[in-house]
């Protein structure tokens, strides 16, 4: 019955995009309002060091099925298989997802011997300019939020702390930070204190030259404050569907969904299992709950220590599900690797992991996205062009010409101290750019029918 309804919403979504029964201007508010509520889908990465290499078989999962979402976030490790992921085309994905890919992770290959006098020297295991080098090749060179954008089509977004602990979160993304160059985001949020030191944003001017970006304010690990930055998300993309992949060891380890998942139901196990019954379960619970609830009072009350100049409890605190919640099963010998690269033996088992964790979730999320692709088609289908990171592809130059006079002339008028305060969101800003070239051509052909 379920189903019968899903394909019935798509029927019907289907059938206002192809009537020519409403006009072009009622169909484009139509599909707006409709794309306001129902929102975008978003896959969440979450960091977790070398466990993040599961990532890679959750994305293949969705790329094989055709669900793989526009709008990617990544955190520290994380951020590594989104800056891969929103940098190549589908088509190269289907053919770098495999286990020879274990031949380009060469992160951790320092020895012992060399680590060892880094983190001696330097207070941190790792070397942020070796990072770069060999980071790049994941992010295609430095390339830029904008470019990959405009090469994949992907929302790429990544989160990164200020190294100041009273500055907020910043989620780069070609709308925030066009030009920064991904491979720096990358870095910034893996730079978790004593693994690598926080590290300076980089952007690109226009002529290909590498600058600081922000002052060369310096930035590190976002998974100490935003794992799962859903707000933003929402906030910037109008996400309110989430997929994520949690592969935290210290969240998945702890794991347990006491009222089932997507694809997983709630099973009586008659005792089995460590956690036992009924008793054992809500035990476990109570004492998860009752831990949260004293780590809080701790934190509001500043008794916490904070080795290496961090306030780690965050790391507890925050959110780090989603609408789905995808949780790859790990093995003991994951943590022992956890600053190691995976040889294709290894990664081989990863991507199967990561396949076999998504498949259940595959049919809901197939039902979400046809519905949401359809309403994507509505708007595509009824606006006056389509932007892909400029106002030209939509606008002519004599639109922009009489916008620009347009502005001018109500400016000084209108403007009150409100729009200071105002946020809009890309779809917003590329719905108020349509609608006031629609108004210009009307305002176009009325000058024209007077001047006959």
């Amino acid at each position: 019955m379920v189903q019968e309804f899903i394909d019935e919403v798509e029927t019907s979504v289907s059938l206002l995009v192809n009537t020519n029964q409403l006009g072009p201007d009622e169909k484009r508010a139509m599909f707006k309002r409709m794309h306001t509520n129902f929102g975008r889908t978003a896959l969440c990465l979450s960091g977790g060091a070398s466990f993040a290499y599961y990532h890679f078989g959750v994305v293949k999962a969705l790329l094989d099925a055709d669900l793989l979402p526009e709008v990617i976030t990544g955190t520290s490790g994380g951020a590594l298989v989104a800056g891969l992921i929103a940098t190549r085309t589908n088509d190269e994905l289907k053919k770098l997802l495999v286990p020879a890919l274990a031949g380009r992770i060469n992160a951790c290959s320092d020895g012992f011997t060399t680590w060892a006098a880094r983190w001696w020297k330097t207070g941190a295991r790792f070397d942020s300019v070796e990072w770069a080098k060999k980071c790049s090749w994941f992010t295609r060179g430095s390339m830029t939020f904008r470019e990959a954008y405009e090469r994949t089509g992907r929302i790429l977004n990544v989160s990164c702390v200020p190294a100041d602990p009273h500055s907020p979160t910043i989620l780069t993304n070609y709308l925030t930070s066009p030009d920064c160059v991904i491979w720096s985001a990358v870095l910034a949020s893996a730079a978790v204190p004593g693994i690598l030191n926080p590290v300076v944003l980089m952007m690109k001017t226009g002529d290909g030259k590498l600058v600081p970006y922000s002052f060369g304010h310096k930035w590190k690990d976002g998974s100490l404050r935003t794992d799962i930055p859903l707000k933003a998300l929402n906030l910037h993309f109008n996400v309110n569907f989430s997929i994520v992949s949690q592969v935290n060891p210290h969240i998945n380890l702890f794991f347990f969904s006491s009222r089932g998942s997507v694809g997983q139901p709630v099973t009586h196990r008659k005792g089995r299992g460590w956690r036992g019954g009924f008793l054992g379960s809500a035990t476990e619970q109570y004492l998860k709950l009752d831990l949260n609830k004293w780590l809080k009072v701790l934190r509001h009350l500043e008794l916490l220590p904070r080795p290496l100049g961090q306030d780690w409890s965050e790391i507890w605190l925050q959110q780090f599900s989603g609408t789905i919640t995808i949780w790859p099963r790990s093995v003991a010998s994951d943590f022992w690797r956890i600053l190691s690269d995976p040889n294709p033996k290894q990664l081989a088992r990863m991507l199967h992991v990561g396949q076999q964790s998504a498949f259940p979730k595959l049919q809901f999320l197939a039902n979400r996205m046809k519905v949401e692709r359809m309403v994507d088609r509505g708007r595509k289908e009824t606006r006056v062009g389509v932007r892909r990171g400029s106002i030209e592809s939509i606008l002519s130059e004599d639109d922009i010409r009489s916008l620009l006079r347009k502005g001018d002339e109500t400016h000084s008028a209108t403007a009150t101290d409100d729009d200071t305060d105002a946020v809009t969101t890309g779809d917003e800003f590329e719905d108020e750019v349509v609608d006031e070239a629609v108004e210009s051509e009307k305002l176009l052909d009325t000058a024209t029918a007077k001047d006959r």
